[in-house]
């Protein structure tokens, strides 16, 4: 499992590198939610369950969707991504424990992640169950997939549209 320096680190240098300038205060001031869902080591019948599965998403994707379409605050609109970024990040890089993360927890505690091995020789990409000595660690697919999931956010923030989703059906109506 990475660390909680590890999850720190990542995800705060990936939104400090690509995250617009005007925010890297809030970057740091919300960056403890990147190990947030390693609170529920506390409870360790519920390690892994309570905290580490989607629905842990759902407030800072709510109140992101508030702000761009319903209160117009680009501040609150940033500020709630970056925070849906760190959570999202912690259980993008516990995908590649080889505990898995049950994502669908309550509704099903299948877990979910990957227990391979990347093994990169003379240019070829090999995944095998027992790697040999030398191997790149599979940490560094979930470091790689929490970099394109950054990357998603960052392409949809900058595609949505400012105006109100519900404002084509107001206007239609007379």
């Amino acid at each position: 499992m990475p660390d909680p320096i590890t999850h720190l680190i990542v995800a705060t240098s990936l939104l400090w590198l690509f995250w617009d300038k005007k925010y890297r205060n809030y970057v740091l001031l919300l960056a403890p939610l990147a190990v947030l869902p390693d609170i529920d080591h506390l409870l360790p019948p519920f390690h892994r369950l309570l905290l580490h599965n989607v629905f842990i998403l759902v407030p800072t994707i709510g109140l992101a969707l508030y702000a761009r379409f319903r209160a117009k605050n680009d501040v609150l609109y940033n500020v709630a991504l970056i925070a849906t970024f760190f959570l999202l990040s912690h259980l993008l890089l516990d995908l590649f424990t080889g505990a898995g993360v049950p994502l669908f927890y309550p509704l099903s505690a299948t877990t979910f992640g990957f227990t391979y091995e990347l093994i990169i020789a003379h240019g070829s990409v090999v995944l095998l169950h027992e790697p040999p000595a030398a191997f790149v660690q599979s940490e560094l697919l979930g470091i790689a997939l929490t970099s394109l999931a950054l990357a998603v956010i960052v392409f949809v923030k900058n595609r949505l549209p400012v105006q109100d989703v519900l404002t084509p059906l107001k206007s239609g109506a007379h």
